[in-house]
């Protein structure tokens, strides 16, 4: 065990995680740090609902809604990159030959500290997705987990307008639509480390 994984990783502490992958990931991790910006604003807004504490509020979805869309742009604009160029084809055929519990193990000895470990079993899944329905479907899929990450935020939103106009606090979905983005970073983050086995495995 360890073969395809050592070499990976030397590749990757030598060249980093490669654009545009590396953007996409950063861009969805700030979605977790926005969202408990937009969280912590609320709770002091419901706490003092000054002008200045509902404009953070307004403010911190502005900034969560504004991430989202550039995430989605990034997305998008190498999806149509990748189709011109044929390089699809190129990762199909490299993703069929990655061991995945080789690599995981690697990955494992660094981020498997809890009892479930998320991001290792988020790479897993990954990586069999990417072999049972290309590498191209595995980002059609994440282009719905943007669009959803999206449609939790405008959720988030409505329930916050309407907590304005009647007064009455609506714990609930703050705390759900807290947790959904949060996880974000969980698979966002982890799809740069999925993509950049995948392009280093024969260097």
């Amino acid at each position: 065990m360890g073969q395809q994984g050592d070499r990976i990783f030397a590749v990757t502490a030598e060249r980093g995680f490669p654009d545009p992958w590396l953007s996409f990931g950063d861009s969805l991790c700030n979605e977790s740090a926005l969202s408990t910006e937009l969280k912590r604003a609320i709770g002091t807004a419901r706490k003092e609902d000054t002008e200045g504490n509902l404009f953070a509020v307004d403010a911190a979805f502005t900034a969560k809604k504004a991430n989202l869309k550039h995430s989605a742009r990034l997305l998008s604009q190498v999806l149509a990159d990748y189709d011109v160029s044929g390089e699809w084809e190129r990762l199909d055929e490299k993703a069929e030959r990655l061991d995945i519990e080789d690599v995981a193990e690697n990955w494992a000895r660094v981020v498997g500290l809890h009892p479930y470990p998320i991001v290792v079993e988020s790479l897993k899944f990954n990586w069999r997705y990417m072999k049972a329905h290309g590498v191209r479907g595995f980002y059609g899929m994440t282009t719905g987990y943007v669009a959803a990450l999206t449609a939790n935020t405008e959720r988030w939103e409505v329930a916050w307008r309407k907590e304005r106009e009647t007064g009455v606090i609506d714990r609930l979905t703050t705390i759900e639509c807290d947790l959904a983005s949060i996880e974000a970073p969980m698979h966002c983050d982890t799809c740069k480390k999925t993509i950049t086995a995948v392009l280093y495995l024969d260097e």
